[in-house]
């Protein structure tokens, strides 16, 4: 019992930690589910967010519900162009490339789709879409990723100031919720994440 005292504030503090990780991923899924996007306003472009390519050069399952996705907003008309945004993964293969070939193979055009390798990471998309949009003279984006990623990327294409910015999920999955951890740390990193 002597030691209660010393145990009673750590354990408090495990506690809100806790439950601010619940409501924290709570908010995420809300905000992941709200899909924004519209067939009678499409977006310039949408963004689709990199994830693992396979060794044969394939995208792996998370990547291609979120190409499916994207596939399927761009043939509705929900945006006039696509960005394919990530970096290098496995075996030297470059997500982004390997997500303009899978969807050049499906019937887009290739010159309404820009590749860029260099998004490495969501904060990285975010900081070269800004640049791809102001050569082009686009204002509206629309994102592409799972509904765990979502807040994360908003959060990051703010940071980098866009404004017209919609939203819209891949298929759902009982495993994109093992994405919760990483997506809570990795959102307060982007809070105080500054550099340009």
């Amino acid at each position: 019992m002597r030691y209660a005292k010393y145990l009673k504030w750590p354990l408090r503090a495990a506690l809100a930690l806790c439950a601010w990780f619940v409501i924290h991923c709570a908010l995420i899924t809300i905000d992941g589910f709200s899909d924004s996007y519209s067939r009678d306003h499409p977006a310039d472009a949408e963004i689709i967010l990199g994830n693992m390519v396979l060794a044969k050069g394939q995208p792996g399952d998370v990547l291609e519900k979120r190409l499916q996705k994207g596939l399927e907003l761009f043939q509705a008309g929900c945006a006039r162009h696509i960005i394919c945004s990530g970096g290098q993964g496995q075996n030297e293969v470059f997500e982004a490339s390997t997500m303009r070939d899978w969807l050049i193979a499906r019937g887009v055009d290739e010159t309404l789709i820009s590749v860029d390798n260099f998004g490495k990471d969501s904060y990285c998309t975010a900081r070269e879409a800004r640049r791809i949009f102001a050569a082009r003279g686009w204002k509206s984006a629309l994102i592409v990723s799972h509904f765990t990623h979502v807040s994360r990327c908003k959060l990051a294409f703010h940071r980098f100031d866009f404004s017209d910015m919609k939203s819209a999920h891949a298929d759902f999955a009982w495993s994109d919720f093992k994405a919760f951890p990483h997506e809570f740390f990795g959102y307060y990193y982007y809070v105080l994440r500054r550099d340009k």
